[in-house]
């Protein structure tokens, strides 16, 4: 299969935490976990003893914590910090986002996947998708992606605007030709800030994402090209959520992400990822669309060996 059939769709679902996608229902993220890789990692940042971030894009004071491989990573598990990690393969302390601030970011240096993407292959298309509009307007995800959908999930209402945002997605990736796509759908971080992430709600929010994620997944297999490509498929997610709702700390509920991934059409047998990170996702997605890791990006991620 040559490179320029290689696609990639990147799912992101904010503050989902793993332990409780798994016991609850969510048949496709399941069934791509039972034909995929998976695993989970803990974020090398965290600020022990400051206010939680009681909304999405609540913006509170960082403080210091962990580091990475002898780093010290000043940064608070917020939206911010993780959506940058999973776009641009560094961590907060390279790409400048701390907090939900977006005060000093260096997204130029460190410009998103899809943008290195169609950089390094010019003939290829990127995609994104989303329901925070903040990923949009302070260039998480740049001007370079060919297609852009963008929402406010505090205008529109989360909910709303994920289900607008996926059928967005959807008719795009059935009636277009993209070679890699990012959807971010926000909801489950909404309803446990508000409840928390034990509630009946947020298991609604987590079924209805995952069914929006097998509508994806649908319109890619009925693609009338799609025997001759072969998409990889990432879900992830940005932090985690303490039991009675909010993030920004050190606890292992709120650091602890994952990553599962997939290729569509093959078995790789449901096997465990050794402690898979955020910034290993954009490496990830540029390994399957044939484009080499630069090193003089200076990225904090590796490809994962699927």
């Amino acid at each position: 299969m040559s490179a320029s059939r290689s696609k990639v769709l990147v799912v992101g679902m904010d503050g989902l935490r793993f332990d409780r996608l798994l016991a609850l229902d969510a048949p496709v993220l399941a069934g791509l976990m039972s034909t995929g890789a998976y695993g989970t990692s803990k974020l090398p940042y965290g600020e022990a003893g400051t206010p939680r971030t009681e909304s999405p894009g609540e913006v509170v004071p960082k403080t210091p914590e962990p580091g990475d491989g002898g780093r010290v990573i000043r940064s608070r598990t917020d939206s911010g910090p993780g959506w940058s990690s999973i776009a641009t393969g560094v961590w907060p302390d390279k790409h400048g986002v701390v907090d939900n601030g977006f005060e000093s970011p260096q997204f130029q240096k460190f410009p998103d996947f899809l943008s290195r993407a169609t950089t390094a292959r010019p003939g290829l298309t990127a995609s994104a998708f989303f329901s925070w509009a903040a990923l949009a307007e302070h260039g998480t995800f740049g001007p370079a992606i060919d297609h852009r959908f963008v929402l406010d999930g505090y205008a529109v209402g989360w909910a709303a605007a994920d289900k607008q945002v996926a059928e967005a997605a959807e008719r795009h990736l059935a009636e277009e030709d993209p070679d890699a796509t990012f959807v971010y759908l926000g909801d489950t971080d909404e309803v446990a800030h508000d409840l928390g992430p034990h509630c009946p709600e947020y298991a609604a929010a987590l079924q209805a994402q995952d069914a929006y994620l097998g509508r994806l997944l649908d319109a890619v297999r009925a693609r009338p090209s799609y025997p001759g490509e072969r998409w990889t498929v990432l879900v992830t997610t940005d932090h985690g959520h303490v039991d009675e709702g909010g993030h920004g700390g050190t606890s292992d509920e709120e650091r602890t992400v994952f990553v599962i991934a997939g290729r569509l059409g093959e078995d790789l047998g449901g096997r465990p990822l050794a402690a898979p990170r955020l910034v290993d996702v954009g490496p990830t997605a540029l390994a399957a669309l044939g484009v080499p890791v630069d090193p003089a990006w200076d990225l904090d991620g590796t490809p994962l060996d699927l």
